[in-house]
């Protein structure tokens, strides 16, 4: 599930949205923690984004979490784009939606092998990015988890100010195929939208920081290697206020007691 390794630095692919979630290969949460003393990194090495005629490639990306507490971890991620060809409207190379959060376990459920729903609440600090926006934001989130026998839903609601001051909204349901197996299917579905604020550069990528309109579909799989490994694969497509995003999401979560 997500954690991460804070000696990395900030780096992650899981794609931009305004969300302070992550879970590998979403963008959406589930509401569990890494366990205490533990870190769970969630690496993409490299990955593709296209959005609208401009290439990007995601290179490196991290989550970094820790299980500070009991049913508490903290949270650092970041993304680096990197442009490829095309002519420029922004830098070339952005480190986009860095983020300092912490999620908490507010109830134990069917995540934790405990009877009935898993609930947490995630809290998150938007920070200034490298060669995008200088300012501030801040994010908050209710994640509720449900377990079938074949199936596993994640229904994820955010609230938060975007580095923009813009109000900001996102809402996602990811599904889960029987953890028994040893590669599972893995889908998302998530809308975004900012609500007020100033104006953004279309189709570019620090528009998706910004809050652009966005409606999302995702699918993939995910393979448990070990127990301490999973490696992921997931292809998302979405429109983003008209314009037409594709990405491939490769990566791994590795977790280090």
């Amino acid at each position: 599930m997500r954690r991460a390794l804070s000696t990395l630095g900030l780096c992650l692919v899981l794609g931009p949205s305004a969300a302070a979630l992550a879970y590998r290969p979403f963008d959406g949460t589930d509401a569990d923690v890494a366990e205490l003393g533990v870190f769970e990194l969630e690496l993409g090495p490299i990955g593709y984004f296209r959005l609208g005629d401009t290439n990007y490639l995601i290179t490196p990306g991290a989550v970094l979490n820790y299980g500070l507490l009991p049913r508490v971890e903290v949270v650092l991620q970041g993304f680096n784009y990197i442009q490829v060809g095309g002519a420029l409207q922004q830098p070339r190379d952005q480190l986009l939606d860095t983020e300092l959060s912490a999620k908490v376990v507010l109830r134990e459920g069917c995540l934790q092998k405990q009877p009935g729903v898993s609930i947490a609440t995630e809290i998150g600090l938007l920070l200034p990015n490298v060669n995008g926006a200088n300012s501030v934001g801040s994010t908050a989130a209710g994640i509720v988890s449900q377990c079938f026998r074949n199936l596993t839903v994640h229904y994820n609601g955010q609230v938060g100010l975007d580095l923009e001051q813009a109000l900001e909204l996102f809402g996602s349901v990811i599904l889960e195929g029987p953890s028994r197996w040893a590669v599972r299917p893995v889908a998302e579905f998530y809308g975004d939208t900012q609500v007020g604020g100033p104006p953004i550069t279309p189709g570019t990528v620090s528009s998706l920081v910004a809050g652009a309109t966005t409606y999302s579909a995702l699918v993939g799989g995910i393979w448990r290697a070990s127990g301490l490994l999973d490696i992921d694969a997931a292809a998302r497509m979405a429109s983003v206020s008209g314009f037409f995003n594709l990405e491939i999401r490769l990566g791994l979560t590795w977790r280090i007691p």
